[in-house]
This record gives C-alpha cells, structure tokens and sequence, in this order.
C-alpha cells in the first residue's frame, strides 16, 4: 500500500509501470489479499489517472466518506 488511513481501514494503491511484472503483480495481490482480509478498503490509482488529477482528486474524498 502506498498511502493509508488506518483509522479508516481505506488504502491508495499506486500502480505504476514496476507494478506489471509477475513477481511484482503477485506480491502485490498478495498483499491486497491480506488488506481485505482485515477489512480494509483499497482504491486502486493506475499511472494514466495522474493524467486526470481532478478525478483521482474526487475519488479519494468519496472513499473516505463511504
């Protein structure tokens, strides 16, 4: 996880380009996989929406108020 507010069990997960190798996309899983085992919430920011910040801008508020 890149970014998190435990006290909101929600997690930003930045997916750059190191991200798309198998090794790395399996840790990678493996760790989502334990984040929602605890309950977390994830919000998934793939490399092209930096292009588009107003709407990554949008989406982090609207997940912490879910």
């Amino acid at each position: 996880m890149d970014v998190a507010w435990p006290d909101r069990r929600l997690a930003l997960e930045y997916d750059g380009t190191w991200h798309g190798g198998p090794e790395q996309f399996a840790r990678d899983r493996e760790g989502l996989d334990r984040l929602l085992a605890a309950g977390w919430r994830v919000v998934f920011v793939p490399a092209r929406d930096l292009h588009r910040p107003h709407e990554l801008l949008a989406r982090v508020p609207a997940a912490l108020a879910a």
